[in-house]
């Protein structure tokens, strides 16, 4: 009985990580983010990435620096966050790093940086001073 219960508490602690572990497709990120409801959306790409062209509004947190700066997010544990990279996998490590620390509605953005610019939506590029 004692491992049953263990095991049940281990499934309903997880399922609301796994509720949140999802993408979320670029159409509906877009038409969040026209109506000026967009989540935090966090870049995990190097700086240099983001600097070339990145979503509106988007903070950038290099995968690798998530952890130690989750604080700079500046949002609740339980607020909306979509991150994304160029294609996916280190969006998918800042996701579970993000969840490890007790984010619980963090998705990915579907196709990423690479299928935002397939579709011919809008990148935010830095421009260097002259």
């Amino acid at each position: 009985m004692t491992r049953f219960r263990l095991l049940l508490s281990l499934v309903l602690l997880s399922l609301p990580l796994m509720a949140w572990a999802q993408d979320v497709s670029r159409e509906a990120l877009a038409a969040r983010m026209a109506s000026h409801e967009a989540p935090l959306i966090v870049d995990v790409r190097t700086p240099a990435e983001y600097a070339q062209g990145h979503l509106a509004g988007a903070l950038n947190v290099p995968v690798d620096e998530v952890a130690a700066r989750h604080g700079a997010l500046g949002v609740p544990r339980d607020a909306d966050v979509v991150v994304y990279c160029k294609s996916g996998k280190r969006a998918a490590r800042a996701r579970d790093t993000l969840q490890s620390l007790g984010y619980t509605r963090v998705n990915l953005l579907q196709g990423s940086a690479d299928a935002w610019r397939a579709d011919g939506r809008p990148m935010v590029a830095e421009h260097p001073s002259p």
